[in-house]
């Protein structure tokens, strides 16, 4: 007897969407499935992840986005994408034909510290290693609770050994460009480190004699720094302080042997649970931290006066940060993510004959009577195609790349009056059709790869149906977001940099993470009179909150008057401390603004990219302590022929970043075609 094959229906074009129809359209799918349809609201893919093309052809983006160099699944991914699309025989006037050409290394990492009552740049300079994130048929080693310690303490010994020898090698910190100078009194910093970790390196089970030898190292180590008068003795001591007490809290919380690891304490706030393990309070302050805070917008509820996040995530996102890259701690995309990994997979996809479908905004999952299927799916199509075109190509080309426009292709679709607003949920609806999807003639197998903040717009039955999804959708949040992007004339020498593509968190909320961003220039198409030399990329959270019931329009327009409002602040008064050439007694050098065409303030802001990320689909998912436990797993959606997907999900990895995401599409294809939650994942970060 002939098995059916079945009908896939994605819903959903970001990340763990496209990652699900990759894994699942591997060679032979056909002989498996009758079909592979992505569904996508408006004419764009990426989701978060997203970005297009602008006036000059610019890159605008939803935000920030830099890959760490421990992201193995989503690396893996691209290097086999851009292997299969072959761009050197299929397309060799393409400008970026391999992985390593759509993303460079990056080791120059900031943190912002405040000293004596003014802002100061601490430069962090990584060294580089000779793997590649990644490499076919390597293996992604776990990141174990003993192997974080003893690189926790190893952290230390690279810290050290970089102050007291001005060296390129290891870690290096510096208020300025410039090395720091040899500290003698470093050396107590080492022998204290070397103590701790043959303390650990015991056979004996570890226990209070090693936390001990750490709580004594730290107080030697104090007495001997002149911490009151010395910012970077400050600095050392507070870091030595961190890393100790997170040692000690992983010894007397048990987390060698805790079968659960890290996840055992994510109903603890990081900070507060160091806290409790004996850090000195001053510790909250200390950059590293509040960058790692800032990296996942860890703030509850949108209010910037109350970072939080899991303990055993916070743990876990600093191991692989600092502990597991390869290469590079951060490699940065050479033009637009929309370009670099969006339009290569749609590319990739489109030849193996997933089938898209643009324009079709999910409104609603609906229930068989026996509530055990996803029985039929609600969408609105937005507009009609024009005559004669059959499928809808969201590809255009700047500089000969492949990439998304911030409009829909006008000669594709039928004339739609403000066709902008065809991807956000707070525009109008005034779609060409309803469309419902029917089981067993539209589809079989449900892949739900929309974003949290759209399950309660879509997902309205199942929230009734079950209380699992109840639990998730009310204790897992999401937070708004904001990115700005400034284009610049002067050159990273002329504006002050530190470095010419720095990377620096850990600033004043709500703007508190910038990145240089000079490799994406040569794929824009400036004219000459006013080619930009720096592009300065911006976000944070933005402190919004948003319910269904809220008056949208209204809603969308004071949002984006406090985003402009707090960009303006951020650029008058306190980019100094990243770009200190672009200030003047005025406030912000708007003269120095490409495109602004000599405009100031509001008027200038608006020549520019703010986004403004407060769309439903658009939210941040936070890892806030006690939620961990409500997130499903894309095999636990309780429905027969329902599958999920997305940074949301429990995929491991639970963070709103790429690799999440990527792991969470994995195990969603895992499922459908009958493997093992880990089949063919590198790594195994949370049981």
């Amino acid at each position: 007897m002939t098995r059916k094959k079945e009908r896939i229906a994605i819903l959903g074009g970001g990340m763990a969407g496209l990652t699900t129809a990759w894994r699942l359209s591997e060679p032979g799918w056909r002989d498996r499935f009758e079909s592979i349809t992505v569904y996508q609201r408006g004419w764009r893919l990426g989701g978060k992840g997203a970005s297009s093309r602008g006036e000059n052809g610019r890159i605008e983006e939803h935000g920030l986005h830099v890959w760490i160099g421990s992201y193995e699944n989503a690396f893996a991914l691209i290097r086999q994408c851009y292997a299969e699309l072959d761009r050197a025989h299929t397309d060799p006037s393409v400008p970026i034909r391999t992985w390593d050409q759509a993303f460079v290394p990056a080791n120059d990492v900031g943190a912002t510290d405040r000293w004596q009552g003014e802002w100061r740049l601490w430069l962090g300079r990584f060294t580089g290693n000779e793997e590649l994130p990644g490499e076919p048929d390597a293996a992604a080693g776990e990141l174990t609770v003993t192997h974080f310690v003893e690189r926790a303490l190893q952290l230390i010994l690279d810290f050290s050994e970089s102050l007291r020898t001005m060296g390129d090698a290891g870690l290096t910190m510096s208020a300025s460009s410039e090395m720091p100078t040899p500290k003698r009194t470093l050396n107590t910093v080492q022998r204290a480190a070397l103590a701790a970790l043959i303390a650990l390196a015991d056979p004996q089970p570890v226990g209070d004699d090693a936390a001990g030898v750490l709580t004594q190292a730290l107080d030697a180590i104090r007495d001997i720094l002149d911490y009151e008068r010395r910012a970077d003795h400050r600095l050392s001591w507070t870091l030595l302080s961190l890393l100790t007490a997170t040692v000690r809290g992983v010894l007397a919380d048990g987390l060698v042997t805790d079968p659960r690891g890290l996840r055992s304490v994510n109903d603890e706030d990081y900070g507060g649970w160091v806290l409790r393990h004996g850090a000195h309070p001053e510790v909250l302050e200390f950059p590293v931290l509040r960058a790692m805070y800032n990296m996942v917008f860890g703030y509850e509820k949108g209010q910037l006066e109350r970072p939080t996040v899991s303990a055993g995530v916070g743990m876990l996102l600093v191991g692989l940060m600092f502990f597991t890259y390869k290469g590079a701690i951060f490699w940065k995309m050479t033009a637009g993510m929309g370009d670099i990994v969006m339009a290569p997979l749609y590319e990739v996809l489109r030849r193996r004959g997933v089938e898209f479908e643009f324009f079709h905004r999910v409104d609603a999952l609906h229930l068989d009577p026996g509530r055990q299927y996803v029985d039929a799916i609600t969408m609105g199509r937005q507009v009609w195609l024009a005559d004669g075109v059959s499928h809808y190509e969201p590809l255009t080309r700047v500089h000969g790349l492949p990439v998304f426009p911030n409009t829909p292709l006008a000669e594709q679709i039928k004339p739609k009056a403000d066709a902008r607003h065809l991807e956000s949920h707070f525009g109008p609806r005034d779609d060409a059709e309803t469309r419902v999807l029917r089981r067993g003639v539209d589809f079989d197998r449900v892949v739900l790869a929309v974003s949290l903040g759209m399950l309660e717009v879509v997902a309205q039955e199942l929230i009734a149906d079950r209380p699992e999804w109840r639990e998730m959708t009310t204790r897992v949040r999401t937070i708004a977001t904001q990115g700005l992007q400034i284009w610049l004339r002067p050159g990273h020498t002329e504006l002050g940099l530190a470095a010419p593509a720095i990377t620096t968190s850990g600033y004043i909320p709500p703007i508190d993470t910038f990145s240089s961003m000079p490799q994406t220039l040569w794929a824009e198409d400036w004219p000459a009179h006013d080619r930009p030399q720096t592009v300065a990329y911006f976000c944070g959270a933005l402190d919004v909150e948003w319910s269904p019931t809220i008056d949208q329009h209204a809603y969308a327009q004071r949002c984006r008057q406090i985003a402009e409002t707090e960009a303006l602040n951020f650029l008058d008064n306190l980019v100094g401390v990243h770009l200190p050439g672009a200030v003047t007694d005025d406030g912000f050098a708007w003269h120095l603004v490409a495109g602004a065409d000599g405009r100031r303030g509001a008027e200038a802001l608006a020549t520019q990219h703010l986004s403004v990320n407060i769309d439903p689909s658009d939210r941040y998912v936070l890892s806030l302590p006690g939620t961990d436990d409500y997130r499903l797993r894309p095999d636990e959606a309780g429905y027969d022929n329902l599958v999920l997907a997305g940074d949301w999900t429990d995929s491991g990895l639970n963070s709103g970043c790429i690799e999440s995401a990527v792991l969470s599409g994995l195990q969603a294809a895992n499922v459908i075609l009958g493997h093992g939650r880990f089949h063919r994942i590198r790594g195994l970060y949370l049981p």
